[in-house]
């Protein structure tokens, strides 16, 4: 996997095309003069620090979490401001995954960083996975972005962000199980005190509508319930699998979606 550091460049002044995304710039509006407002405003300043740490760190990220998979990664790792708007993201497309990291995102420390980046190399990895698509009967590089969305169900989408959560505490077990969960110290302890809701909630949702993707919003479960409350049912559910007790972490992502029992 290719490691790009857009920080720094943008850093000093530049806006440097990245390979596979041409219209990165014009897309997000990113212009010298964006650039600059961001890099000079406090949040951004604040983060700095952290920001060149994970710069620093990446590689060793990366090299960790491939240990852990026994497999090298492809795609591309791409280091950049978050102009306070996102923290990381996997984009999947034609069998090939740019990953981008908001290295500065406001509030974001070190060990926050280190989990992300490890949850979404997760998906790098189960995505080129050929049981995990192989029922569209076509080679990976030949997987739009749109179809892959569109095959993405219910159960893919608990299977994948369910194991990227649990993967991530398997790569950094020193972190706290919240900062895996990207959760403030009161989110977490709403999931710990309500999980019975959750799950009750997750299991309801999976017999009728199946939108599973409508518990990134707060409140989904309860009045005052944190978003993402998916994230943290999937992942406690994978590690009570009997897969999770005899498959190495490798063979976990490459279970199909049929392997994930949710009922």
């Amino acid at each position: 996997m290719n490691i790009i550091d857009l920080y720094s460049p943008m850093q000093n002044g530049q806006i440097p095309t990245l390979e596979g995304y041409p219209d990165l710039a014009e897309s997000w509006g990113i212009t010298q003069k964006s650039v600059a407002r961001w890099l000079t405003s406090k949040p951004a300043k604040a983060n700095q620090t952290t920001a060149e740490k994970l710069l620093q760190e990446a590689p060793s990220i990366l090299a960790k979490v491939e240990g852990h998979l026994q497999a090298s990664l492809t795609g591309t790792l791409v280091l950049m401001p978050s102009f306070g708007d996102f923290d990381g993201f996997a984009r999947y497309d034609r069998g090939h995954h740019h990953v981008l990291l908001g290295i500065d995102f406001p509030d974001a420390d070190i060990n926050y960083l280190r989990a992300l980046t490890a949850h979404e190399l997760s998906h790098v990895y189960r995505d080129h996975a050929p049981a995990v698509w192989g029922h569209l009967g076509k080679p990976l590089k030949e997987v739009t972005r749109k179809e892959y969305l569109n095959a993405s169900t219910a159960e893919e989408h608990l299977a994948s962000e369910g194991l990227a959560t649990w993967f991530s505490q398997k790569v950094f077990p020193e972190i706290e199980p919240r900062i895996h969960h990207f959760y403030e110290e009161d989110e977490w302890d709403w999931c710990l005190k309500n999980h019975p809701a959750i799950d009750t909630s997750l299991r309801q949702c999976l017999q009728t509508d199946q939108d599973v993707w409508s518990f990134y919003s707060p409140s989904r479960v309860a009045r005052g319930s944190p978003s993402r409350t998916h994230y943290y049912w999937a992942a406690h559910e994978i590690a009570q699998m009997p897969h999770a007790k005899s498959l190495s972490l490798r063979q976990m992502h490459e279970l199909p979606t049929g392997a994930f029992s949710w009922t």
